[in-house]
């Protein structure tokens, strides 16, 4: 079986993220079955999801997999049991697990067919150090470093997981708005808005060739001043897992086949489906990894004024001249297109741009502040 243009990204779920992945041959007619892989042992809710893969050129939504029964069990006999929340989606609530049991994930789909994981042990990731900033000043970059070390020199292997929340704001300012063709002060504020973003591409460090186990100032991502994130406020909340040697090797291998296969005459990839396999069907692929263990996680909240000088971005700009519109013609504009940013006087006329630029939430934000930012 020849697979050409592998989309990689697997499902890997931990507290509700969940990164997209579409594994599959553009002639490949099955739907093979993907599972989400990370086991939260450290008190926290974990999710799992399940999805069926797709040809890379089918832009449709995932084809989820719901009503199947998901349970995880340990070589020393215990078993918890998820529930599945949403098509596709199943959790289980925090619990208290053996401490030196090995794990793993068992499926049982709608249509009888079996999946299973191999055991695999449950680590315990050492706490973040620090996670820092660090201007790259000739290439307009702001860039954010994650420190990390265990002392008893058992990690070794780690990932990391990133969420971008910021506040920005539209390019101009509109306090007026067209309600039953009167105009009158506007009542909700579109100016100022926040946004998270959670990055897909793949974190993975490794220390096995120090002598001590320690991750110093790994690259997390990379701001341009272009970008409007650091021009109010910006956290950065990192969440941090330690692996199995195999379970790095899995999404190495995932990295570097996601960075070769871009273009027409990039080498095609090998087929990586990971350590879950169909048991009543063995001819049958899956695809996903996984692993279980502990999540720690560091948050840094930035502003412009603690860059030292450092310039944090291009202040937003609309890309069109305001329209001038008569009273008459004000009142028969709709708010949702467009919106008004000034008035002038002698005759009453008011300015107008698209929404785009004086309605924060057409850059996908919310109006809504995050409680904790």
């Amino acid at each position: 079986m020849k697979y050409w243009g592998l989309f990689f990204g697997i499902l890997l779920v931990v507290s509700g993220c969940i990164d997209p992945f579409k594994p599959a041959d553009t002639s490949l007619s099955n739907r093979y079955l993907v599972v989400s892989g990370f086991l939260n042992t450290g008190g926290d809710t974990t999710v799992i999801t399940l999805s069926r893969t797709q040809p890379v050129n089918d832009n449709t939504p995932s084809l989820v997999e719901s009503g199947a029964s998901i349970q995880v069990g340990g070589d020393r006999g215990t078993v918890h049991v998820f529930q599945e929340i949403r098509p596709g989606t199943y959790i289980l609530t925090p619990r208290r697990f053996v401490g030196e049991e090995n794990l793993r994930i068992q499926i049982r789909t709608r249509d009888g067919k079996t999946y299973v994981s191999d055991y695999v042990p449950a680590r315990q990731s050492p706490a973040i150090d620090s996670v820092t900033w660090q201007p790259d000043r000739p290439n307009n970059l702001m860039r954010f470093l994650v420190h990390t070390h265990d002392p008893s020199n058992n990690s070794r292997f780690y990932r990391w997981k990133i969420e971008e929340t910021y506040q920005y704001q539209s390019a101009y300012y509109s306090g007026l708005e067209v309600v039953k063709q009167e105009i009158v002060p506007r009542v909700v504020d579109v100016y100022s808005c926040w946004r998270t973003d959670r990055p897909t591409n793949i974190l993975i460090g490794t220390s096995a060739k120090l002598s001590e186990d320690r991750i110093q100032s790994f690259p997390l991502v990379a701001i341009h001043n272009s970008s409007n994130k650091l021009l109010v406020k910006y956290s950065l909340l990192v969440k941090q897992y330690t692996l199995t040697q195999a379970a790095y090797e899995y999404w190495d291998m995932l990295a570097r086949t996601s960075e070769t296969t871009g273009g027409l005459f990039d080498p095609q990839p090998s087929l990586i489906t990971g350590n879950i396999r169909c048991e009543s069907h063995p001819e049958e692929l899956a695809f996903g990894f996984f692993s279980a263990g502990t999540e720690r996680s560091f948050r840094l909240t930035v502003r412009p004024i603690d860059f030292n000088g450092w310039f944090p971005g291009t202040y937003p700009r609309c890309s069109v001249e305001p329209d001038t519109l008569s009273l008459e013609e004000s009142v028969l504009t709709s708010d949702n297109g467009r919106k008004i940013i000034g008035m002038l006087d002698m005759p009453t006329r008011y300015l107008f741009v698209p929404s785009n630029c004086a309605d924060c939430r057409s850059l996908g934000g919310s109006l809504n502040k995050p409680s904790w930012f």
